[in-house]
């Protein structure tokens, strides 16, 4: 199984340099850096762009309608006239219709139709469909390369990350399709696929064997590989019920396909990953040490000891609401010990949202003694805290969000216990 490498990390140290050099004195070589950092922030901040191109009627919306899962993307010889539409995620169905120089606006649900009214340079339809937070699928128009059409298609090109060029299996790679893909960048042609489609019909499907020996004879350094796909059959094998035909999804080229799209977009967010890990190592991290900005290694505190400091408090007698709390303190610790390179950031976080859920759960239940009206408000201001000290450095922040875990808890061992000796704590 083709799996996306993660990318938290190095976003949230990127991250930290934009905000730690954000209002030192500008010169050419840091606004240099900052650049480089955004734009390494970016792209590993968003989905991977595949963009799917061809001559008319070569079966691209199809295609793309295939591998976003939906039927969204009209097809055939008289489907809706449209600009670039991009399918991406959202929580949400909608569809934004965009312009190059002016702001967008919003439809709620699917309505290209609509959109296409507006005359818009492009439009983005959105889905909650798992696959597009990993990648975005950029339906580019049908080009000509007899003709003017294939400019735009070239300029929008600069968007996407890799490529799919279908080429009808009838006539499969003529020689005006070389033309036009003659003129892409060479890293992007090293990054795209050749799908051959209509691998369904009897014609093409006859001659297939011969046609795929010419173009991966061909294809060079044009492609990355060549892949046949009855889009159609690919299409029902994926509808059958109760479950989809995954035999007859293999045979019509689905699988080799859908592989081949998350190889290229595995590769890439791969590239993009280690170009950035390659800057932060090299220039990145070593600015921030010589401005004499902390960058710590949680791994370096002393885990169990903080531990132990939490755990140290009244016995939870009868006190559910504390057995709960040091339960969730003691995940944070758990993952501490699993992942020796937890970002300060991340563990922080992961205290404030902790704190927070019991401060919720405080408000609405009757688990502490009603004298103890004061506890969450303690919580809350603790919640503020821990989220003032995600935007300091060094490893005065992680022992300060130790002492107020550790301060809650003896808090909680009051108001939740019913022992008469118990004295209340002093505020965090």
């Amino acid at each position: 199984m083709i799996e996306f490498p993660g990318t938290d990390k190095e976003v949230r140290q990127l991250e930290r340099f934009l905000t730690a050099t954000e209002s030192l004195p500008s010169d050419v070589a840091l606004e240099d850096l900052r650049a480089r950092a955004l734009a390494h922030a970016e792209r590993l901040s968003n989905a991977v762009n595949i963009g799917f191109a061809g001559e008319f009627g070569a079966g691209k919306s199809s295609l793309a309608n295939m591998l976003a899962g939906a039927d969204i993307l009209p097809t055939g010889p008289q489907h809706l006239k449209l600009p670039l539409v991009i399918v991406a995620y959202s929580e949400t169905p909608e569809t934004t219709v965009g312009w190059w120089d002016r702001e967008p606006k919003v439809y709620s649900g699917i309505a290209l139709e609509k959109a296409a009214k507006d005359e818009p340079d492009f439009i983005s339809v959105g889905l909650n469909t798992p696959a597009l937070q990993e990648i975005s699928l950029y339906d580019l128009p049908g080009s000509g390369a007899l003709d003017d059409t294939y400019k735009p298609t070239l300029d929008l090109l600069k968007f996407v990350d890799c490529a799919i060029w279908c080429t009808n299996g009838t006539n499969a790679w003529r020689e005006t399709e070389r033309h036009l893909w003659a003129k892409v960048p060479e890293e992007l042609r090293a990054n795209s696929i050749l799908a051959v489609t209509h691998t369904d019909l009897p014609p093409v499907r006859d001659a297939l064997d011969r046609v795929l020996a010419r173009l991966n004879k061909e294809k060079r350094n044009m492609f990355r590989s060549v892949v046949p796909i009855g889009t159609p059959v690919a299409v029902r094998a994926m509808a059958q019920e109760p479950e989809p035909d995954f035999a007859l999804w293999e045979t019509c080229g689905g699988q080799g396909l859908a592989e081949q799209v998350l190889d290229i977009a595995s590769n890439r967010r791969q590239a993009d990953l280690s170009s950035a890990r390659e800057d932060l190592e090299q220039h990145f991290l070593p600015y921030l040490k010589s401005i004499d900005v902390q960058v710590p290694d949680i791994a370096a505190l002393d885990a169990p000891s903080m531990q132990a400091t939490l755990e140290n408090v009244l016995p939870p007698i009868d006190n559910p609401i504390l057995e709960d709390w040091l339960a969730a303190i003691a995940s944070i610790y758990e993952d501490l010990r699993e992942t020796s390179n937890m970002e300060p950031a991340a563990f922080l976080q992961s205290c404030q949202e902790i704190v927070e859920d019991f401060a919720e759960r405080l408000e609405n239940d009757d688990e502490i003694d009603p004298t103890a009206d004061w506890i969450p408000g303690e919580f809350e201001k603790a919640t503020d805290l821990l989220l003032l000290l995600q935007f300091e450095s060094g490893v005065a922040p992680l022992k300060d969000a130790i002492s107020i875990l550790a301060q809650l808890s003896d808090n909680l061992a009051w108001a939740g216990s019913r022992v008469e000796s118990a004295q209340p704590k002093t505020g965090t």
